[in-house]
């Protein structure tokens, strides 16, 4: 998010820890702004920018009341002023921007402030749905009910053209119109329900009693309670799929009878997107969760440790320098080397727990290729166990060339760690490419529908129970005590945070003494 010049220190320190929100706001649909409290717009997102027809740099920066309709700009400032105080006011407001071309956008929607702990306001968020379309088709409506009477057969016409399905029913609930949109929508032709109970087509069971009892209500007292609303319910169609619609119900005169006039939008998409929105929230707020977690392992579990293996060599070297041959100093750079490469490493990965990865930063990576360059750093570890480690054909894929690399230094350094007494450990890396529906794993049908590069890393080991499967991958969990085997309980943990960061899925099939398989499952197209 950009800011302009005069922004205090920490309102844009807010601003920086929430950057991970801008790609979210820029893609949604309404309107979406972030004020200062003096009025000066600070960002709006591409919805906002997009409907009034201004440049970015035409608008931060700017007071947002020189954007608004000049009638609407006292009541917009009172009410915001009531926000900013914290003093009781409607929830929504309605007003009216004016875009670059003087054209008038009306939109509704609300604000909330921004408080500092100590009850500062640091800003205001406001986000607003442009209901220009929407009042002026009402306003249509209204006329098309006042002239009903007398333009009945125009008034047809509109209907079975328009853009929404139209159902109209009597006082009996029969069903006395059905516009093509409809027969799109639910499937069912108009001769097919003319004159039918709608409770008997499009009403799902379980809302049959509630409309035929609230038909007989409103008949008999005129007590409606969805009458002129827009509703989100479930509704049934010809094949007895129940599905989300937008419903409106009006009612009119025809012919001198009442009936009721019901428009209805299929909302399916809509619906999707929003659980598709809640569950992207609810994956971020775990994924930081964890982030959280490794940063405090990675800067107290692993960087001292490597400070002081880097100190004591360095002391040790110097001790021992008169003394050493060219092999043993050779030993020592060496491990400097590594000391070094780790202590890189840690605060790589460091950085990485505190950055949301995105499609920025993909690579082609070389699997084999990566794969080469972690045997390089675990050499001495495969030397001392005497591993026998096989590759098989790995693929090329598209991804994070360091996570991937990580991935596999802890997938091979847990094989080598976790090993038999007296049995060579042998770990064997292959992989290859599979569609979706065949990988096992619990996906949708579009994931089911998709291809899958797989990787596949088996020890010989001592292997654990399948009923750990999961808990293995947990942070800082072990099923073994430090004095049998070393480690933090870190690994497998950021082996799993890898391949969610690349959207993918990794399975773990084990019995006690029968080695383990790990399974890495990551889209052959990141999406």
């Amino acid at each position: 998010m950009s800011l302009p010049h005069h922004t205090d220190p920490s309102l844009a320190e807010h601003f920086k820890k929430e950057e991970w929100l801008k790609d979210l706001f820029d893609h949604a649909h309404d309107l979406i702004q972030i004020v200062h409290p003096d009025g000066t717009i600070l960002y709006v997102n591409n919805a906002w920018s997009n409907l009034l027809g201004y440049r970015e740099e035409e608008i931060i920066g700017k007071s947002l009341y020189s954007f608004i309709e000049e009638t609407n700009k006292n009541a917009y400032i009172a009410y915001r002023n009531a926000i900013l105080q914290n003093r009781e006011t409607e929830n929504n407001i309605i007003f009216s921007l004016i875009g670059k071309q003087g054209q008038r956008i009306t939109v509704e929607g609300s604000v909330s402030v921004k408080q500092t702990p100590e009850g500062v306001p640091l800003y205001t968020r406001g986000i607003f749905r442009d209901i220009t379309l929407k009042l002026k088709n009402e306003s249509q409506l209204k006329s098309f009910h006042e002239e009903l009477k007398e333009r009945e057969q125009n008034l047809q016409r509109l209907l079975t053209y328009a853009p929404d399905a139209v159902v109209v029913i009597d006082k009996d609930s029969r069903i006395i119109f059905w516009n093509p949109k409809a027969e799109t929508i639910f499937g069912w032709t108009a001769a097919e329900v003319m004159h039918q109970p709608l409770s008997g087509t499009i009403v799902p069971p379980q809302y049959r009693e509630a409309h035929d009892m609230g038909m007989k209500r409103y008949l008999a007292t005129g007590d409606a309670h969805v009458m002129d609303k827009t509703i989100e319910i479930t509704a049934l169609n010809k094949k007895g799929e129940e599905f989300y619609i937008s419903l409106t119900i009006s009612k009119t005169v025809q012919k001198g009878e009442v009936v009721f006039i019901a428009f209805i939008r299929d909302i399916r998409a809509q619906k999707a997107n929003q659980l598709e929105l809640e569950r992207k929230t609810k994956e971020l707020e775990r994924s930081n969760d964890n982030l959280e977690e490794f940063a405090h392992a990675a800067s107290h579990d692993l960087k001292e440790p490597i400070r002081k293996v880097q100190t004591f060599a360095s002391r040790l070297k110097e001790s021992l320098a008169p003394k050493m041959t060219a092999t043993e100093k050779g030993y020592f750079e060496r491990m400097e080397i590594a000391a070094k490469r780790m202590g890189l490493l840690v605060d790589d990965l460091l950085e990485y727990s505190h950055v949301s990865q995105g499609e920025d930063g993909l690579e082609t990576i070389d699997l084999s290729q990566s794969l080469r360059t972690v045997l390089e750093d675990l050499e001495v570890a495969i030397e001392e166990k005497g591993a026998v480690v096989t590759i098989g054909e790995l693929p090329q894929i598209k991804g994070h060339k360091r996570q991937i690399q990580q991935l596999f230094q802890n997938l091979l350094s847990n094989g080598l760690k976790y090993t038999r007494p007296e049995v060579v450990p042998q770990i064997h890396i292959s992989g290859g490419l599979v569609r979706g529906e065949e990988t096992g794993l619990s996906l949708t049908t579009e994931e089911g529908n998709r291809s899958f590069h797989f990787i596949k890393v088996q020890d010989n080991g001592i292997g654990f129970e399948q009923k750990d499967a999961d808990r293995i991958f947990k942070m800082f969990q072990r099923l073994h005590g430090k004095a049998e085997y070393s480690g933090t309980g870190v690994g497998l943990s950021i082996v799993r945070k890898v391949v969610e960061n690349h959207k993918g899925y990794i399975t773990a099939e084990s019995q006690p003494n029968e080695g383990a398989r790990f399974t890495i499952f990551l889209p052959a197209e990141i999406v």
